[in-house]
């Protein structure tokens, strides 16, 4: 076994070496630890709040850029649909222009068929005056002169009823 021999003296001394040595550690190196570690614990919270600020600064850059993405995309919409009204517009009054051409077209047309008929119809006319007025010189077996022919042209047409439309 061990024997512990505790000499009064001794532990008095031993006592006193490390009382001495807890105030020299506090006078050198509790304040300058405790000043160190302020410091250090001031210098991390300056970290956390600038990490904390760059977190609520990103939030905020987030929401703006996400707002300017809604308003692109609205104002996207806007031009799309200002667009397709645009396109109808057009597309009708191309579509009312083609109407008002054709419509034309047709009138212009029927004019030239009005035109076409009455002049065939003219001729016709003639071509009957001129058979019935040689049909008429056989039966009376002369020769009729101009002024007879206009006077039996003007009673034909009179008899067959005049202009036709």
């Amino acid at each position: 076994m061990i024997s512990l021999d505790v000499n009064g003296l001794t532990f008095v001394i031993q006592l006193l070496a490390t009382a001495a040595l807890f105030i020299a550690v506090k006078i050198f190196f509790a304040k300058p630890m405790k000043n160190f570690m302020a410091k250090r614990d001031a210098y991390v919270q300056a970290y956390f709040d600038e990490a904390e600020k760059a977190i609520n600064d990103a939030e905020l850059a987030n929401e703006e850029a996400q707002k300017n993405i809604k308003n692109a995309q609205e104002n996207a919409h806007q031009i799309v649909e200002a667009a397709q009204d645009e396109a109808d517009l057009k597309y009708k009054a191309v579509i009312k222009h083609a109407r008002r051409e054709a419509e034309s077209e047709m009138e212009k047309a029927q004019e030239a068929i009005k035109r076409e008929r009455q002049s065939m119809y003219d001729e016709a006319k003639k071509e009957i005056a001129q058979i019935a007025t040689a049909a008429t010189e056989k039966l009376i077996k002369k020769e009729i002169d101009e002024a007879s022919h206009a006077d039996l042209f003007a009673e034909f047409v009179e008899l067959v009823g005049g202009s036709h439309e």
